[in-house]
């Protein structure tokens, strides 16, 4: 799109199918009449990958009427919407992979078998790529590129690494669904990315509303753009993806976690409210405590800064 725009894309359309140079459109609505007319008796294969809006779909294939019976269209989207406002039925959602196939992805990329033997160790480390990457092939392409033709001893310490710094590359991979997010939307993905995680649906959605949110209608579209899902009445997200949302929230402030939106890691919580440090950016802060015995001994100033908390504190016990 940004390369021209979907003039350009039906230009296209119509040059790789036809092989008829001087086809120059000029606007969108010629486009979709060159198209219906040219291409209706073809029997063709179409492929859309990463749609993003629904105009690309209304002005490239428009309805079935526009090609041959016999004719094949492929639609890549991260929006499920946009497949049911087009009226698609046949929809598949890509599986992740499994973790025979993560590992054949993972060893192969860059020929890692042509410069090393899969020893042990490296065996050992490679399976606990595919447990971080949990199927998403990009993660692993990602991690493929940055660990090859490094010795086992430095992948293990980039690995470590990114478990407690995430990857930039698979945060701006993972980033690109979220950015394209209306501002309620993504805070209440980032409530359920730091807080609600695997809790029931039915207490989140009134928690959510107290903090001024629309969650039925952002949970809905969290689910069309598979940046959540529910199991069991369950709010669920992909752990990277968890991880992505608490990483935007710690790089609002990396050094002072007091001058974050939300507060979950038991160490910035006790820093924060022992140290007084909290200020009007906190909106929500929950914590699971370690021990049973644990204790943090407060007192009405730890909270004085905070004018804009919406949540309350939730102190739990950890299972």
């Amino acid at each position: 799109m940004q390369y021209g725009g979907l003039v350009k894309l039906q230009n296209y359309l119509l040059y790789e199918i036809l092989g008829v140079k001087e086809l120059k459109l000029t606007n969108v609505d010629k486009g979709i009449n060159l198209i219906k007319k040219r291409l209706s008796h073809k029997r063709i294969l179409l492929i859309l990958d990463d749609v993003n809006q629904l105009d690309q779909l209304n002005k490239l294939v428009g309805g079935y009427n526009w090609f041959d019976s016999r004719s094949r269209i492929i639609i890549t989207t991260k929006d499920k919407h946009l497949l049911n406002a087009h009226q698609i039925k046949l929809i598949y959602k890509v599986k992740e992979l499994d973790r025979h196939e993560a590992f054949d992805l993972f060893i192969s990329w860059n020929d890692f078998t042509r410069t090393r033997h899969l020893n042990d160790d490296y065996v050992k480390l490679a399976k606990s790529v595919v447990y971080y990457a949990k199927g998403l092939p990009l993660v692993l392409i990602v991690l493929g590129s940055h660990l090859c033709g490094r010795s086992t001893g430095q992948m293990k310490a980039a690995l470590d690494g990114y478990k407690r710094i995430p990857n930039q590359d698979i945060q701006e991979i993972l980033k690109i669904s979220y950015n394209a997010l209306e501002d309620s939307v993504k805070e209440a993905f980032l409530l359920i990315a730091c807080f609600f995680k695997g809790k029931n649906q039915n207490n989140v959605i009134p928690t959510l509303e107290s903090c001024d949110l629309n969650p039925k209608y952002s949970i809905e579209v969290l689910i069309d753009k598979a940046m959540i899902n529910i199991e069991g009445n369950n709010i669920w997200m992909h752990d990277l993806l968890e991880e992505m949302g608490k990483e935007i929230v710690r790089q609002e402030s990396p050094n002072e976690p007091g001058e974050r939106s939300r507060l979950w890691f038991h160490e910035d919580v006790y820093r924060v409210l022992t140290e007084k440090t909290g200020t009007n950016k906190i909106k929500g802060i929950m914590v699971n405590l370690v021990e049973p015995d644990d204790e943090i001994c407060l007192s009405a100033k730890s909270f004085s800064k905070m004018k804009n908390l919406q949540l309350e504190c939730y102190f739990q016990y950890a299972s």
